[in-house]
């Protein structure tokens, strides 16, 4: 199929007469009316989420070629929707041209909704990050509609997630999922869904060492299937969240995020999938792949070079103190990697100094007298390994 579709309706039209199946039998199989799928293919413009579901039933494989053209075609009616697709596809180009079809015109709610979409592109792309500028941003809008308060509210959950004020998250997310029965548009809704999904899975996992409602989450990720990220965010949950009880499980699911990602364009998260699998083929003393041995940090791990260069390093310095404490039998440096584990707030990887801590024979009620963190968070954090009873030691 070339890239430039000329006329997407006379190409499903195709599609529809080349098949044995009448156009009743196609609507009702995807929940729309016949009379609605009439008028689109006779040139009418539908809700944007009733020809998403069209063409995904008659050309899956093309549905980001067709949805683009569809998008750039979107009248008032379909811009919001089609501002989300772009958004959900990564599709910037289209992002831009809906932004100068809508910023120069009269309607306040969709110029408000353009300017949201507008920042989100801006923060993408920026490498510097402002928490405080991001929230000032949001904060001068003051929309009617109950769509894009319900994003705002999306936004500013996420700039917490981001900033690892995970507390704050939560308490958006329980907000956000009362708002969002009384979302009318289907795809917005499952958008807005899996933006909050997304954050709550990891969150369940690291921050709230919740192995089954992170599980939980994950699997509603890869099986509501809105976009790459999303299904990829489910595997790599999944996967980690099996570390400690199976190397098969872990292997499976972060496998399965690789080759979901195996393309030219998204070659970086599968190497940060590779990456992960190498550390859990570390985990359970399982020779590394070369083709795992993607970063110069798992090549130092797999050469048992002293990891003293990765110390300082706000990615890596966590898993440095842990394997070259594990490697030395070190209670120093994995106290360390405790202690920087329970900085960035990932209690559940936290549990990989802990074990080896316990395997030394430390108590750990010492180890919450003797380890010294000045965030209160970090307090409660110990308080509460102590009582976890997720992972079997």
């Amino acid at each position: 199929m070339s890239e430039d579709i000329v006329d997407v309706r006379n190409h499903l039209k195709r599609i529809i007469e080349s098949s044995d199946e009448k156009q009743k039998e196609i609507a009702d199989k995807i929940g729309i009316s016949a009379a609605h799928l009439s008028k689109f293919l006779n040139g009418q413009e539908i809700s944007l989420w009733m020809v998403l579901e069209i063409v995904r039933y008659l050309d899956k494989d093309n549905e980001v070629e067709i949805m683009r053209q569809c998008c750039l075609e979107a009248t008032k009616k379909n811009i919001k929707t089609a501002f989300e697709y772009a958004h959900s596809k990564s599709l910037d180009s289209v992002t831009c041209m809906l932004l100068n079809k809508t910023l120069d015109g009269n309607n306040r709610e969709l110029k408000e909704w353009a300017i949201v979409y507008q920042w989100q592109l801006w923060s993408k792309y920026n490498r510097v990050y402002s928490e405080v500028d991001y929230l000032e941003m949001l904060k001068k809008l003051q929309p009617n509609s109950h769509d894009l308060k319900t994003l705002l509210q999306i936004l500013e959950m996420l700039c917490f997630y981001y900033s690892e004020k995970y507390d704050l998250s939560l308490h958006y997310i329980k907000k956000i999922h009362n708002m969002l029965p009384e979302i009318k548009d289907p795809f917005i809704k499952k958008a807005f869904l899996s933006r909050t999904d997304e954050a709550l899975a990891n969150m369940h996992l690291k921050f709230e060492n919740e192995i089954d409602k992170s599980r939980v989450a994950a699997e509603k990720l890869i099986e509501r299937n809105f976009s790459v990220n999303s299904v990829t965010n489910g595997y790599f949950i999944l996967g980690l969240s099996y570390l400690f009880e199976s190397y098969e499980k872990t292997s499976n699911f972060l496998k399965k995020g690789i080759q979901l990602n195996n393309t030219k364009e998204r070659y970086f998260v599968a190497n940060d999938l590779r990456e992960q699998l190498a550390i859990a083929n570390l985990f359970w003393n399982k020779p590394v792949p070369k083709e795992y041995i993607v970063t110069d940090f798992i090549k130092s791990v797999v050469n048992k070079v002293n990891l003293k260069y990765f110390y300082d390093d706000k990615y890596y310095s966590a898993l440095a103190f842990y394997f070259d404490g594990r490697r030395e039998r070190s209670q120093e440096k994995l106290l360390l990697s405790l202690h920087v584990f329970c900085e960035k707030k990932d209690y559940f990887r936290a549990n990989l100094p802990k074990m080896e801590l316990l395997k030394l024979g430390v108590d750990y009620n010492i180890l919450k007298r003797e380890v010294k963190i000045s965030e209160k968070d970090n307090y409660r954090s110990f308080d509460y390994f102590s009582n976890s009873t997720s992972i079997c030691f």
